[in-house]
């Protein structure tokens, strides 16, 4: 064979060889995708597993709670209530959950069929949060029935102006994101609001007072004093009747019948992190008050979780 002819036959060995080695990367480079992809997945999948065994967990503390210790109250210093550090899990990543009561928050669904009283109510609550009180008036337009105004509310016609144009939902709501939604309302009114209310059954209007916001505490009538109910709510409360919270505060005597020491409305919130995949839960869950047994409401995959834990640390 010729000098010519065997460099000819050695340019192609090597061009097929190139040929080759790019053929394996390539798949080795696909093959390593897919392997990343399925570890990811899977441990999406192990990380939401774990948020829904924080949710079983919280449903059986809870019905636990009505059994065993607290059928006739509910106060933060029971067991359910009381925070837990964030704990490792075995694959390496960790769980945080925090359990709520709703029932001591404004329920904003209770403006559906007002008569009146929650509508004020409403106003108190965004006047001595600094928030433009008419905002209620027009809250109260976005869930109600009619298409009739409401003071300085606005209804159908104002929002079909609006870009995009779109509609009252005109029944009650299932989250409280829904205030940025209503005319006139900004981030930092929808911000100074949402920590105090609520989005439960419109029925539901009455008050665990061992629960119970400062802001929520103020909002029930003008005769209660803000500052009051924030050095109420700065003390320890397991009040095991609204009587026994009346004889200590006779300002809430008229409220009497609007307030309890029992709650039936929950809230879970829980973020579970394993690698580089996380899950945050928010549930709601209602117990039934005459069988204690506890089921899920609804579920939100989308909130944020912050975690409300303080750690007190000590300098060395």
């Amino acid at each position: 064979m010729s000098k010519r002819a065997t460099g000819v036959a050695l340019v192609s060995v090597l061009l097929i060889v190139a040929i080759l080695m790019a053929v394996i990367s390539k798949l080795m480079s696909s093959h390593n995708l897919v392997i990343n992809q399925h570890q990811n997945t899977f441990e999406q999948n192990q990380a939401l597993q774990y948020a829904l065994g924080a949710e079983a967990l919280a449903r059986q503390a809870l019905y636990e709670d009505f059994t065993n210790s607290g059928k006739d109250v509910d106060h933060y210093n029971e067991l359910w209530a009381q925070p837990t550090m964030p704990f490792e899990l075995d694959e390496g990543g960790f769980l945080e959950a925090q359990l709520t009561d709703l029932q001591g928050c404004f329920n904003l669904n209770s403006l559906v069929d007002d008569s009146g009283t929650q509508l004020e109510r409403f106003k108190r609550l965004l006047n001595n949060l600094s928030v433009q009180p008419q905002l209620a008036e027009v809250w109260k337009d976005w869930i109600d029935a009619d298409e009739q105004l409401t003071g300085f509310g606005a209804e159908d016609s104002e929002y079909l102006l609006a870009a995009p144009p779109h509609r009252t939902p005109n029944k009650p709501v299932y989250h409280v994101s829904e205030l940025l939604l209503v005319q006139n309302m900004d981030r930092d009114q929808y911000l100074a609001i949402a920590p105090h209310v609520c989005t439960l059954p419109p029925e539901v209007s009455t008050i665990n007072i061992n629960t119970a916001n400062a802001q929520t505490l103020a909002a029930l009538d003008g005769a209660i004093d803000p500052g009051m109910a924030e050095q109420l709510v700065a003390t320890e409360r397991a009040y095991m009747s609204a009587e026994d919270f009346i004889s200590d505060y006779a300002d809430f005597a008229p409220l009497a019948g609007e307030l309890s020491v029992t709650s039936e409305y929950f809230q879970l919130h829980a973020q579970a992190q394993l690698g580089s995949s996380s899950v945050t839960l928010l549930s709601l869950m209602y117990r039934d008050p005459s069988t204690g047994i506890v089921s899920v409401l609804q579920r939100d995959f989308g909130r944020l979780f912050r975690s409300n834990l303080t750690i007190d640390t000590e300098e060395i």
